[in-house]
């Protein structure tokens, strides 16, 4: 996929093409500008930087099984958001769905053009719905979501949070997967379980030299 260029809902121009391996770069910059708060919900625990087995996590995707599309200032090539797919292995048809944009960049329509692009990909690849497990923290959101997503099937609870699966529709993103990228704006969707599963059970042996990219790259 060639990067397109998008003009936001605020005027701004973004670039937004597939992930590739040589943009771990990106990945390493755009970390270092998420609060803490995005991080520690985006991965369920403290960072404050990507190993070099997490960077190829990321970054090295088939973009059949495990899509992600970043988007790009095409001022100066700096990475602002991510929206990825992670297909289920005991599902094929279903993915969980995971968007990430960093602070100063948040709702300037950014999320939905990720989405709906990823949406796209999905309905190419095969895949019919989203999964998301959503934090059950904040009583309100969660109220709100329940209203909202009445095409979506609660597939799991467990402490803390609720597994919603989320039919893709024939076009876009609607009404169900915009209300789900509300509550990713909110901080209330946690990290999908293969992204945070596969990161904990990295090795020392998966890490060159032991030590972080930011550290190194500082």
């Amino acid at each position: 996929m060639k990067a397109n260029s998008v003009v936001l809902r605020d005027g701004s121009v973004v670039l937004i093409r597939q992930v590739q391996s040589e943009d771990a770069p990106l990945f390493v910059e755009g970390f270092a500008r998420l609060s803490a708060e995005s991080r520690r919900l985006r991965f369920l625990m403290s960072k404050s930087s990507l190993t070099p087995a997490e960077l190829r996590y990321f970054t090295e995707v088939d973009h059949h099984a495990h899509e992600a599309l970043v988007a790009l200032n095409p001022a100066d090539g700096r990475g602002l958001g991510v929206a990825r797919y992670i297909r289920h292995a005991e599902d094929p048809a279903g993915a969980e769905v995971a968007v990430t944009v960093i602070d100063e960049w948040q709702r300037r329509g950014l999320g939905t053009e990720l989405l709906n692009r990823l949406a796209d990909r999905a309905r190419q690849e095969g895949i019919r719905h989203f999964t998301a497990l959503v934090s059950t923290d904040n009583p309100g959101v969660q109220g709100l979501l329940r209203e909202s997503l009445v095409g979506a099937r609660v597939i799991d609870r467990e402490s803390g949070a609720v597994e919603y699966e989320i039919p893709l529709p024939l076009k876009g993103i609607g009404n169900e997967l915009g209300a789900l990228l509300r509550a990713f704006g909110r901080r209330q969707v946690k990290a999908p379980a293969p992204i945070h599963d596969t990161l904990v059970g990295l090795t020392p042996e998966d890490l060159t030299d032991g030590g972080s990219v930011t550290e190194r790259s500082g």
